[in-house]
């Protein structure tokens, strides 16, 4: 007796509890928040069936249906929201509840027709864009959704017309392509072939076809590109070799081609950059991008060491004219100088390079002997014989050293020795007679 004076007032607190938990849940549907109202309720539940304890029997009842109606609103949002798997879902377990729970098969029919009108569009679109099989997919899948639903019934009549009449179109073109064949038409084969297999891509026949006009036709495009190898238009050539490629690429030896005409523009684009160094006077660039293009080119290698000859060729006249340029001034020491350098780099000779040395050294070597008299004798005093071989040696070389200067000294010097003796030779008369 005692015991029970215990327990009853936490029995009385305890279902005073779960009446406030149901109520608040009631509170929560009436605003249409039949998520929180049965969220409120499992929560209850599940705190009362820890470690194995009862549920009390109004909450079972009343969480069981929160639980239907938070279900029944979920599938509604869903279905609202366009997300009909999760509405199916969301029915699926509604179902299993109280299969006769109503408004259950209304919003199952909702959510499956516009289950099935989404795949009937989306066949539709695959219509438009001539994917069939895809079509006839979709129209499928809507039927197995809504048996008997008109759009996918039709739409499947729409799907199997036109299958008909591509099937008709590509039996046309595949005769078309057959008819072209024999008068070696072969890109008409190849465009009729292939319009035969856009309206029917089972007909092997016609891909067989199309598959000969390919390989004859890459059999043209490498004659034509031969035909421009043979000429030199290696850009032509490529653009032929890669077409062939595209059509055939099983062509034998078609990647060797290709790499060896890519070889002869890069050589092409060298020896143009050579060109420019030419015309710049950069001789020892344009013979490096020379013979980086004679290494890289198979066809046009002779080419190449013509160019190279040339430039050769053209360095050796700027030297030789380099060279003459003092010699014309008179400058015979630096001309000796430069015309000796094209020499030694030129054995087998330019030009006149080798009687000009010949001639330069006779006049420097006889400017230099009389030079070295005229030293030696001004040294003596002999002045009228150093004024002879300074003017000797001016004779030989124009211009050399200091010759000019020396000369003009000397003739002063000369001069006034001969005035000095006239002088003396006045002052020194005879006496006249007393």
């Amino acid at each position: 007796m005692t015991k029970l004076r215990l327990l009853l007032p936490l029995l009385l607190l305890s279902a005073c509890a779960t009446r406030n938990v149901i109520e608040r849940s009631r509170q929560y549907a009436r605003l249409g928040d039949y998520m929180h109202a049965y969220q409120v309720l499992e929560d209850e539940r599940a705190s009362q069936a820890v470690d194995g304890g009862s549920v009390d029997e109004d909450l079972a009842a009343a969480h069981g249906k929160a639980k239907k109606e938070y279900l029944r609103d979920l599938a509604r949002r869903a279905i609202f929201q366009e997300r009909m798997e999760a509405a199916l879902q969301a029915l699926d377990e509604l179902e299993a509840l109280d299969p006769n729970y109503p408004e259950l098969q209304s919003l199952r029919d909702r959510a499956s027709h516009k289950l099935a009108i989404r795949a009937v569009n989306r066949a539709e679109e695959q219509l438009l864009r001539k994917e069939f099989l895809q079509a006839m997919a979709s129209y499928g899948e809507a039927l197995r959704i809504e048996p008997g639903l008109e759009s996918a019934s039709s739409g499947v009549a729409k799907v199997k017309k036109e299958i008909d009449l591509m099937t008709t179109r590509a039996q046309q073109q595949f005769l078309e392509a057959v008819r072209k064949l024999p008068e070696f038409r072969y890109v008409e084969v190849h465009y009729h072939s292939s319009n035969a297999i856009h309206n029917a891509p089972e007909r092997e026949d016609a891909r067989n076809v199309r598959s000969k006009a390919m390989r004859k036709t890459a059999e043209r495009e490498m004659e034509v590109a031969a035909e421009c190898e043979k000429k030199g238009t290696y850009g032509a050539a490529l653009l032929h070799y890669r077409e062939a490629q595209k059509l055939d690429p099983e062509t034998p030896g078609l990647a060797d081609k290709i790499g060896r005409m890519e070889r002869e523009i890069a050589a092409s684009v060298l020896v143009d950059k050579a060109q420019v160094s030419v015309r710049a006077a950069r001789f020892e660039e344009a013979r490096q991008l020379l013979g980086e293009a004679f290494e890289k080119s198979e066809l046009s290698r002779g080419q190449v060491s013509e160019l190279m000859m040339q430039v050769r060729q053209l360095e050796g006249a700027q030297r030789h004219q380099a060279a003459r340029d003092p010699e014309v001034l008179g400058r015979k020491a630096d001309a000796l100088a430069a015309y000796e350098a094209l020499a030694k780099d030129w054995v087998e000779g330019f030009s006149d390079e080798a009687a000009r040395i010949a001639g330069l050294r006779v006049d420097i070597d006889g400017a230099t002997t009389e030079w070295a008299a005229a030293e030696a004798a001004e040294a003596a005093g002999e002045l009228e014989k150093a004024l002879e071989h300074y003017r000797a040696a001016e004779t030989y070389y124009a211009g050399w050293k200091d010759g000019k200067a020396r000369i003009q000294r000397l003739q002063d010097a000369i001069a006034k020795k001969a005035a000095e003796a006239a002088g003396g030779a006045g002052s020194q008369s005879p006496q006249q007679p007393e």
